[in-house]
């Protein structure tokens, strides 16, 4: 999703632009907070990940990366004046491939449900999720169905010097999230 101009992140970058202000825009792919966040529920209460995302694949990132990269970019905000940076980890994969690195990591069977956008709506409403946070998310994971959410960068293993955090890695550090 960081490469898609249609998102508003993209729109605020346009307007900052057209300020004449120095900027450094940090773009990231999908988080992988995510999947202790709005996706940890099911993941813990049902075994599942439960997202309308397809087979598509996404460049999952640590924002622990991306903070990385924040605060290199800020100790030498000169150096970074007028830069564009796209965060990604350095590789993608679809949410069935994470749910088999879960199962691994976890040792317990998670499996990714590929349900519709309708049949997600209506189990999200179902346990009272807001609307438009609901929506928020299909918006969200709609570019990785269509396979628009997979790019890869090396932004961070340039201004760090070092590889992303890796999505099994994650896993194991956030293990007790989910067990």
């Amino acid at each position: 999703m960081q490469f898609l101009p249609f998102i508003h992140h993209f729109k605020n970058e346009k307007m900052l632009k057209k300020l004449n202000v120095p900027y450094t825009f940090i773009r990231a792919g999908y988080f992988m907070q995510n999947l202790n966040d709005f996706l940890g529920k099911e993941i813990k209460e049902r075994n599942r990940i439960f997202i309308p995302a397809g087979k598509g694949k996404t460049s999952f990132v640590d924002t622990r990366d991306i903070a990385e990269v924040v605060y290199i970019t800020i100790r030498d905000s000169q150096k970074h004046h007028n830069q564009k940076y796209v965060i990604t980890g350095d590789q993608a994969v679809d949410f069935y491939e994470v749910a088999t690195i879960m199962t691994e990591v976890l040792e317990t069977n998670i499996h990714y449900e590929n349900p519709s956008v309708k049949e997600f709506k209506e189990f999200m409403l179902q346990i009272g999720e807001n609307e438009a946070f609901i929506n928020v998310v299909i918006g969200i994971h709609f570019p990785t169905k269509l396979g628009l959410a997979k790019g890869i960068t090396q932004d961070f293993e340039k201004l760090t010097h070092k590889q992303p955090i890796s999505i099994k890695t994650y896993i194991r550090d956030y293990k007790a999230n989910w067990i």
